[in-house]
């Protein structure tokens, strides 16, 4: 369970934010989102402090909510911190270890920004909650590889061989998409005969294409026998 405090001085800012998590949250992560949303800092800190968070979402807009989340960042240190501010806020005021931010986005909130945080925080999320059993592993004559599923792209079967893709690599292994389909977690899907991909990669599914875009400019094929399943696990599509 992800539990998410958010605290927005505008209460659109609150929406957009928690619309992109939300999204992020369907599309790769097996993880169910609880989200608390407050309009005054005083409010949003208690909670952080009697309740605890695993990500944060903070308008630093004004010298009362820094103050408010100073008073209860230790009692969740370790939770992801995102930081929303006004291009004339003082890094200052935000850029120091009592605060200690994950990731920060600048007013005017704009799709594209909205889009990137709640990547980035969903992927650190991910990241966090890594364990053993979160990893890929590949077997050869040479050597055993652990590769963490967050790192993984897709996986191609071509040829007689099988690829996992990762940003700027792929690693050949043998086996079967039907055998490694049944294996992988809930954020892996079959997009095509011979494609499975992270869904938690996606960043917009053209299906006038028949091409899903994922991160880093890295795009895979779409069959239409599985447009519909696709369709229904995002609604974020062109």
């Amino acid at each position: 369970m992800i539990h998410l405090v958010l605290y927005a001085a505008q209460k659109e800012d609150s929406t957009m934010l928690l619309s992109a998590i939300r999204q992020r949250v369907a599309m790769g992560s097996a993880e169910e989102l609880d989200c608390k949303i407050f309009l005054q800092p005083a409010e949003a800190a208690e909670c952080l402090r009697t309740a605890g968070a695993t990500a944060i979402g903070w308008d630093m807009s004004e010298e009362q909510s820094r103050l408010a989340l100073i008073s209860a960042r230790d009692n969740c240190r370790g939770a992801y911190l995102l930081v929303v501010a006004n291009a004339d806020t003082s890094p200052l005021t935000f850029l120091n270890p009592t605060i200690s931010p994950s990731s920060l986005v600048i007013r005017p909130l704009t799709p594209p920004e909205i889009e990137r945080v709640a990547r980035e925080m969903m992927e650190a999320l991910q990241r966090n909650a890594a364990s053993s059993e979160d990893y890929f592993t590949i077997t050869s004559r040479e050597q055993q590889q652990c590769i963490p599923y967050t790192d993984i792209y897709y996986f191609e079967a071509r040829g007689r061989k099988l690829y996992a893709r990762l940003r700027c690599d792929e690693i050949g292994f043998t086996g079967t998409l039907e055998q490694l389909e049944a294996e992988l977690p809930k954020m892996f899907q079959r997009c095509h005969r011979s494609f499975i991909i992270n869904t938690s990669k996606i960043e917009r599914i053209q299906l006038s294409q028949n091409v899903i875009m994922l991160w880093d400019g890295l795009d895979v094929p779409l069959s239409r026998s599985y447009k519909k399943a696709m369709k229904e696990r995002s609604n974020k599509y062109a």
